[in-house]
């Protein structure tokens, strides 16, 4: 008797093999909208939301879940008080589920038109009017078929209340899981050329203290720039009001003072000569961060923007992004 493994005699033995190897190595998956359901809600940690992202009701996914589960033979959720959690067996099986959606979804994109549509981004007012606008016209270029639509506010906007798909954000100390750093504060001293007194040939400190200088609310590290620059006795300063940083930027062109000021947000008035650095005394302050919509966050669009975002801070500060 030949067995399949040995050397066929004949084409119909050679066909009879094929098939029972095609048999053999048959998949065993599970109905798709089924793995969509528990993926989604696993990933979201809600069945409401998987309902929403999907577009379909709670309880189609309480229904594609209960029947995954018995398929499997498994528990993935656990019913709490505040909704479901995953499993431990559901927490594996979720790791392994949500990079298999992905690569077919990246494979599909990849034969698929350009990204477009509208992403909506929630930043301050001066990140967004010196540094994320004079930048807009790189992005239109590389996808001229999305809209960002920026949200420029003092407020810091809860991304998913608000239903925005991204923010970006100043953060003082290092934040929580799913902020992608763009680019570090780093802040140092501006002033108007020829305002700040020179004595020898050298920036005579002690006579710049006594201003005027400009407070900007968020940096307010005088004393601190003018121990790092060398002057061991700082005197009492005299500071005004703090501004905010847009205002603290005009008053310094106005030559109305020195000011404390993050370089990148110092950027075009650099750039155009208005302002220069007065000492190469640099103080690292925060960052600035770019925190993505989970439910936003497997659109094609907000993906490009979001990697937009990334390339152009790796492309013009020495931070390599996360």
């Amino acid at each position: 008797m030949l067995r399949c493994g040995r050397r066929p005699q004949t084409p119909l033995l050679d066909t009879d093999c094929s098939k029972k190897s095609q048999k053999a190595m048959r998949r065993l998956l599970p109905p798709l909208n089924a793995l969509r359901a528990f993926e989604a809600a696993g990933r979201l940690g809600s069945f409401t939301k998987a309902a929403a992202e999907l577009n379909v009701s709670h309880s189609a996914i309480s229904r594609h879940v209960r029947g995954l589960e018995e398929r499997l033979n498994v528990h993935l959720f656990q019913a709490r008080n505040t909704g479901v959690v995953l499993t431990e067996q559901g927490r594996t099986y979720l790791s392994e589920i949500t990079p298999a959606f992905d690569r077919i979804a990246h494979a599909t994109e990849a034969l698929s038109v350009p990204p477009k549509g509208t992403v909506t981004l929630t930043t301050e007012n001066t990140v967004a009017q010196k540094w994320l606008i004079p930048r807009l016209a790189s992005l239109r270029a590389r996808h001229p078929d999305i809209d960002l639509k920026i949200s420029a506010t003092a407020e810091v906007m809860d991304i998913e209340a608000h239903d925005f798909d991204m923010g970006l954000r100043y953060v003082r100390s290092e934040p929580s899981e799913g902020y992608h750093l763009l680019f570090r504060s780093e802040i140092r001293a501006y002033a108007t050329p020829g305002f700040a007194p020179i004595s020898n040939g050298e920036l005579d400190l002690r006579a710049l203290a006594t201003g005027p200088l400009i407070e900007d609310a968020t940096f307010r590290l005088w004393p601190e720039w003018f121990r790092q620059a060398g002057l061991d006795d700082v005197p009492e300063l005299n500071l005004p009001h703090p501004l905010g940083a847009i205002l603290a930027i005009q008053s310094a062109v106005a030559g109305l003072g020195a000011v404390l000021m993050d370089k990148n947000l110092c950027e075009p008035e650099r750039q155009s000569g208005a302002l220069v650095e007065l000492a190469g005394v640099e103080i690292p302050f925060g960052g600035y961060y770019l925190v993505v919509n989970k439910r936003a966050g497997r659109r094609k669009a907000v993906r490009a923007v979001r990697q937009w975002l990334l390339e152009e801070c790796s492309r013009t500060t020495s931070v390599t992004p996360d």
